[in-house]
C-alpha cells in the first residue's frame, strides 16, 4: 500500500489510532504525524513500521467487506 492509500483507508474505515498503535506497534505521535502528511514519520521511528501498518490496514479492509 502506498502512503496515500493507507491514509485513505484510515479515513474511510475510521480506524481508531489506539487500534493502529496496538496492532502495528507504532507510537501514537508517529501515527499522528504520518496521517497528517509526514511521510518520514514512520521511517524515523522504525524502518519496518510502515510495513506492519500496511499489513494491519489490509486486514481491516478485508474485515470490512
Amino acid at each position: 500500500m502506498t502512503n496515500q492509500e493507507m491514509r485513505d483507508v484510515v479515513k474511510r474505515l475510521n480506524v481508531p489510532l489506539f487500534k493502529m498503535n496496538y496492532k502495528a506497534g507504532v507510537r501514537l505521535p508517529n501515527l499522528e504525524a504520518f496521517l497528517a502528511g509526514d511521510d518520514g514519520a514512520l521511517d524515523a521511528y522504525d524502518p519496518r513500521a510502515k510495513e506492519r501498518l500496511s499489513k494491519m490496514l489490509e486486514q481491516e479492509v478485508k474485515k470490512s467487506r
